[in-house]
């Protein structure tokens, strides 16, 4: 049968990991932390407020500021400023970051957040991220908090990039050290973390 595994052998079996299998975190920054907090919506959809949220959003500030992280916060954004936001997020480079990181706290409901005035599908903001669209997130932690409710596309294969010695205006494939330590081709959907408040 299973036998469970003790604290103490948990402890030895993580003494035990390949460091190749390890994220690179000492890039020059730890990277961006994106927060969307949404406590009020457009009177049409008939959400109630969010009350309290905006504690959420301070602990989340201070806690990820002193992990390093360069925070961004926008409060009650419309659908479509939101999505802009993130997709000028996802086309500056990180390159010299460590990961990224994206927090939702609003109303949700199947596969959908809701903005002040729409919903959004999530899959439509985090596959921005996908390798194949940011290649400087490649082999980097990709890390999304959802406070929302919830409710398959083919992955194209990508080379992960990463800086060298010097700051290049272009990313060259042919010298760059791998961040996930490996060679191989990654899924474009690789080194996504969903974090949800709630089971699917």
């Amino acid at each position: 049968g299973e036998q469970n595994m003790t604290e103490t052998d948990a402890f030895y079996k993580s003494e035990m990991f390949d460091p190749a299998e390890e994220y690179k975190m000492d890039h020059k920054r730890r990277g961006v932390a994106l927060i969307f907090n949404h406590e009020r919506f457009f009177w049409h959809l008939t959400l109630p407020e969010r009350r309290g949220t905006s504690a959420d959003r301070d602990n989340l500030t201070r806690r990820f500021s002193d992990l390093g992280f360069e925070v961004k916060c926008f409060n009650d954004l419309k659908a479509e400023e939101l999505q802009r936001k993130i997709q000028e997020v996802s086309t500056s480079s990180h390159v010299d970051a460590d990961c990224f990181l994206c927090v939702f706290l609003s109303h949700g409901e199947g596969n959908h957040i809701y903005a002040y005035d729409a919903k959004i599908e999530i899959q439509t903001l985090t596959g921005l991220f996908k390798g194949d669209k940011c290649q400087s997130l490649v082999g980097k932690p990709k890390i999304f908090i959802i406070q929302a409710c919830r409710g398959n596309q083919h992955d194209i294969p990508v080379i992960p990039l990463d800086e060298v010695d010097h700051q290049t205006d272009k990313l060259d494939t042919n010298k760059t050290e791998v961040d996930a330590a490996s060679v191989y081709t990654l899924p474009a959907g690789a080194d996504f973390l969903m974090c949800y408040s709630v089971a699917e």
